[in-house]
């Protein structure tokens, strides 16, 4: 699950009595949570519903096929939100007594032998039954109409971490698995998307309602089951005998293209470095109104309509969210976490596959800049608390949807990775997801499945990277004498919340004056230690964990002036290279400085450069460097095309620019190109322009953002 990121997090160092207080995950907020006691096994779960939009209301017959798991059971436990009405119970056909404590639904069933099947039927209806927005939990969301936008009606469900039984009454826990149907009516004019393979559709007699029946064959958590309804564009396609549906809002099918244009090459990525190939008879990518970020319903993942996307965004800017949600249906789908307090096992799981997905298709320095955004995401909410990744302890379950078990838990597997090698690493995974297909899983399962197939014990790992809070923070120096390298490390990470002082196999690269690496190895494990490393020279630069292998803090970089251009050349990870670079343009840098970093920027031509931002340079507002900056305006990556606009904005205005600038304001060039050229001209000659501005008004983009700036340069915003 993708959930959107909208809390606000402390910027400022807290004391440890103030941190205590903020954590959720410390007592008395968090208490310890155990996957609950089960009284049967849930074999089937069969959801018969019939939508009534109009009047907002829905009703229905669960039916959940069960096996008793022990002899002398005399009433067992199911689970129905608090906002269904039930109208009726029965036990193989029979009433059956029934109480209601919260959520549970406690059923008396005497004579219960076990191992011996029998199904509870159950009838319900709701009346304006609304999931809480999405971020916050779920359950079953009406799309209600707004003015001026067309078709904008429908349904969803939002099943985690346990909001399914709201809507459809069954075992509402991840800690078993099932097979389901589901069969949903609607008005004719809409479709549904459901789970697994659609077995039927039926018009009612007057042809004013239709039924999709849904069928998955193969077990999955009951979290996992959805339904989507509405007025919908959909395209279908195959990949490999797997039946792909793209499902947008009706209107909305221009957009399919460019959002989902990458799902073939994810499928066949993911199918292929974990070995293990897509599991599930089809995929579904469900575009809904009010959905935000999006949820890996077992072959059906619902998204945000919000997150679809034209070309003219950008890079196929859709391709984070579709990977990660894609890559539960690997990790959370295929293999599920046993408890919440094991949600990294879907979560961290996911971001890390999105990252490396980046790395496949966009290379290296994309994947880069991915880690590095995921630990400073992790970064800013360990300054407002720290846990351990597994763990019993969390006030709820939707508590643990959080950037430890997000963005920390991607880069633990990211520093995981590194430590092993590829081949130990993605075997490793395979073996995991082979031997515990279709099972719910902890984190003991996973660790064990590294220790077996690598023949390397886990534990330590686990020990010190999941099982406790914190992160190392490092600060390092060095000075060169007789022939060596002293390297002075020192971890200064806060350990009296328990985290650890870590032991962690690192680097150094040692970089010449010519730009040659020299890569060593230094191995971590006291709070402070110095490495005696040889060098024939003394190396022109000394960077510590060059690759950024592992999850670590490095608040002061301690780079000498000297070192800067050499980093900044030829360093080994695209964000130290970005850093050096903001150093060397701090103050007033010499014209050699300006020409080294416009020919580096020359060549750092790719679609997702290792510069990702060159504003720094913009601002300088130098004359000399015009040239420079038109020829960027042919960049591969819009974002740095619309920084070279605002560069040029910064100059002189001359008649060839402005010329140039012109020529960008239409309905083929990047919406943020055509942006930034309208801003542009307004500042230089906003009644010159006036014209243009006029057209540009009528120009359409998704979001009306260029009509927005053509109007407010028009003055009529």
């Amino acid at each position: 699950m993708t959930k959107p990121f909208s809390l606000v997090f402390l910027a400022v160092a807290l004391g440890s009595s103030a941190l205590a207080q903020n954590n959720p995950f410390a007592p008395p907020r968090a208490t310890l949570h155990y996957s609950p006691d089960r009284t049967c096994d849930l074999i089937h779960v069969d959801v018969d519903i019939d939508i009534d939009y109009p009047n907002r209301t829905y009703s229905g017959t669960t039916t959940n096929t069960l096996a008793p798991l022990r002899n002398g059971l005399k009433e067992i436990v199911l689970h129905a939100g608090k906002a269904l009405t039930i109208s009726k119970l029965e036990v193989d056909g029979k009433p059956a007594k029934y109480d209601r404590k919260e959520r549970d639904l406690i059923i008396s069933i005497p004579g219960l032998v076990k191992g011996k099947q029998f199904k509870v039927a159950i009838t319900y209806a709701a009346k304006d039954s609304q999931g809480r927005s999405f971020g916050g939990g779920g359950g079953f969301h009406w799309i209600e109409p707004r003015p001026g936008v067309a078709n904008r009606e429908g349904f969803w469900t939002q099943g985690e971490s346990e909001y399914n039984s709201e809507w459809a009454p069954t075992w509402d826990y991840p800690n078993d698995l099932v097979t389901s149907e589901t069969h949903c009516t609607v008005q004719s004019d809409w479709d549904v998307i459901g789970n697994g393979v659609l077995t039927g559709t039926k018009l009612s007699a007057d042809k004013k309602r239709k039924t999709f029946d849904w069928k998955m064959s193969q077990p999955h958590a009951t979290y996992l089951l959805t339904l989507c309804g509405g007025p919908f564009d959909i395209k279908k396609d195959k990949w490999e005998g797997v039946d792909l549906w793209y499902v947008v809002p009706k209107g909305e099918g221009y957009l399919i293209d460019d959002s989902f244009g990458h799902t073939k090459d994810m499928l066949t990525y993911f199918s292929k470095v974990l070995g293990v190939k897509y599991a599930w008879p089809k995929y579904a990518q469900n575009a809904m109104f009010d959905f935000g970020g999006g949820m890996e319903n077992v072959s059906a993942t619902t998204l945000g309509e919000g997150s679809l996307t034209e070309s003219r965004d950008g890079y196929y800017t859709m391709d984070s969210l579709n990977s990660h949600e894609l890559a539960h249906q690997w990790f959370g789908d295929l293999v599920t976490c046993y408890n919440w307090g094991d949600a990294w096992l879907n979560e961290s799981f996911a971001t890390f596959m999105q990252i490396l997905y980046f790395e496949h298709s966009r290379g290296q320095d994309a994947y880069d800049w991915e880690i590095d955004d995921a630990m400073r995401s992790y970064f800013a909410e360990a300054r407002r608390y720290k846990r351990p990744i597994s763990t019993k302890l969390y006030p709820n379950g939707d508590a643990m949807f959080d950037s430890h078990t997000y963005p920390k838990g991607g880069v633990v597997l990211h520093s995981l990775r590194k430590m092993l090698g590829d081949e130990e690493f993605f075997g490793s995974l395979n073996a995991y997801l082979t031997k515990w297909r279709h099972t719910p899983v902890e984190s003991a399962q996973l660790r064990r499945a590294f220790t077996e197939y690598t023949g390397i014990n886990a534990e330590p790992f686990w020990a010190q990277w999941l099982d406790k809070p914190g992160h190392p923070v490092l600060d390092y120096a060095w000075e060169y004498a007789n022939g060596k390298v002293k390297l002075t490390v020192k971890q200064l990470q806060d350990t009296s919340d328990g985290t650890p002082i870590y032991d962690i196999p690192a680097k150094v690269d040692f970089i010449s004056a010519s730009g040659q690496h020299t890569v060593l190895d230094v191995h971590l494990t006291q709070k402070e230690e110095t490495f005696e490393l040889p060098s024939s020279s003394k190396p022109g630069a000394v960077v510590f964990d060059p690759r950024h292998e592992f999850l670590r803090q490095i608040p002061d970089l301690h780079w000498a002036k000297e070192e800067l251009p050499l980093i900044f050349q030829f360093g080994l990870n695209a964000p130290d290279r970005s850093e050096a670079m903001r150093q060397l343009l701090e103050g007033e840098p010499s014209d050699a400085t300006l020409k080294m970093v416009a020919m580096i920027l020359a060549k750092d031509d790719g679609v997702s450069p290792a510069f990702r931002s060159v504003f720094q340079f913009a601002n300088l507002g130098k004359p000399e460097f015009r040239a420079f900056w038109l020829d960027q305006l042919n960049h591969k990556n819009s974002m740095r095309q619309a920084q070279a606009v605002s560069a040029l904005a910064k100059l002189p205005q001359d008649a060839a620019t402005t010329a140039k600038l012109k020529a960008l304001v239409n309905d083929k060039a990047p919406i943020q190109v055509v942006v930034a050229s309208i801003n542009a001209l307004a500042a230089w000659d906003a009644k010159g322009n006036a014209a243009l501005f006029e057209k540009a008004a009528q120009i359409k983009d998704r979001r009306g953002r260029i009509a927005r700036a053509a109007n407010q340069a028009l003055g009529k915003e």
